[in-house]
């Protein structure tokens, strides 16, 4: 079942399904700056140095933010959509058909989402480090051995 999420996620990450997330990264840690180095803080006091990509994975999946909001949101108002098949005429029945879908599946959603988010970035990382660290002005803790 993982390997199966996975191969999805590395086909839509290569046809470009993904693009939208990966534009938006480094924008949402900018936005995020001092969240996110508070977080890195305390989550350091409690449990001692580890390293920055593994704390923006734990920040990205704890806070359950999405990286950009409209596109989170079109992204669910589209799924919704296509799951609500059934000819709904009446605004009210659609009303209540999208209530309904918003109770059993919108957590299923946002944590799909979450986990495409930390897919990117684990895509990107390499690349973005860097960035990153300049942009927390941060720098790596050395390995130790």
């Amino acid at each position: 079942m993982g390997s199966e999420i996975v191969r999805e996620l590395e086909k839509a990450y290569d046809c470009g399904d993904l693009n939208d997330l990966k534009a938006s990264l480094l924008p949402f840690i900018r936005t995020n700056r001092q969240k996110l180095l508070t977080f890195i803080h305390d989550f350091q006091q409690m449990e001692g140095p580890r390293p920055l990509d593994m704390l923006i994975k734990i920040f990205i999946i704890q806070h359950n933010m999405p990286f950009d909001m409209a596109q989170y949101m079109a992204k669910q108002s589209s799924t919704i959509r296509k799951e609500i098949t059934a000819p709904v005429d009446d605004d009210t029945k659609r009303q209540n058909c999208v209530a309904d879908w918003i109770r059993q599946k919108a957590e299923a959603h946002r944590s799909t989402s979450m986990f495409q988010q930390v897919f990117c970035f684990e895509k990107l990382k390499d690349q973005l480090m860097p960035l990153i660290e300049s942009e927390l002005n941060l720098h790596p803790v050395p390995a130790t051995s």
